[in-house]
């Protein structure tokens, strides 16, 4: 009778250890990379908003900022632009003050005057000074305030576009963009890919 018992007892404990790992294997279960599903959409959302710090990082840059103002530019690291010159009708200046007068498509050696290819403001519908880091995202990601530029566009104009090329590249004592280009390339594409996510708290893009 003992040994009866015993034995059902020992299969009791048999069995509940089983059912013990069952669950929990259930509980850990991880796919072939280690990462269970939820570890990798967190994983996919934090790359996306590390790339969005590196490339936050460019666009308030002085080299990026001081043409993405309101209605006068900026020069140097940040100072007033001397003489003073307004956007005007085609983000090239207003009356006879205009951008062309000093600035052409490369930098002037005789005068020390910046340039590169479609040099101008940048339109006003990308006038981000003042912004915080959520506000830019949420600027560059709404179609209907960013001018119709679609995510691709905007990684295109960044990779490509001359003018922010200069950027990397702008001769003199000027301080060049501190974030290589070739990754803020990558951090552009990772961005898009991971669906151009803002800033946690930044509301939705309608």
């Amino acid at each position: 009778m003992k040994l009866r018992r015993a034995a059902g007892l020992l299969r009791h404990l048999t069995i509940s250890a089983f059912i013990l790992l069952v669950l929990t294997g259930c509980e850990n279960r991880q796919d072939m990379t280690g990462q269970t599903p939820e570890s990798q959409a967190s994983k996919v959302d934090t790359t996306g908003h590390q790339d969005w710090e590196t490339i936050v990082e460019v666009l308030l840059h002085p080299r990026c900022l001081n043409c993405h103002q309101m209605e006068m530019p900026l020069i140097k690291q940040g100072s007033p632009h001397v003489p003073r010159v307004e956007r005007g009708p085609d983000n090239m200046g207003l009356g006879t003050m205009r951008c062309s007068n000093c600035h052409s498509n490369q930098n002037n050696a005789v005068t020390g005057a910046p340039g590169a290819p479609g040099w101008a403001m940048a339109p006003i519908a990308l006038n981000w000074s003042q912004k915080s880091s959520a506000q830019i995202c949420q600027l560059l990601t709404t179609p209907q305030d960013n001018g119709g530029r679609s995510p691709a566009q905007l990684m295109q104009f960044m990779s490509e576009n001359p003018l922010a090329l200069w950027g990397w590249n702008p001769g003199g004592n000027r301080e060049p963009v501190n974030i290589p280009h070739d990754k803020l390339v990558t951090a552009l594409q990772g961005w898009v890919a991971a669906g151009t996510p803002c800033p946690p708290g930044t509301p939705p893009s309608q």
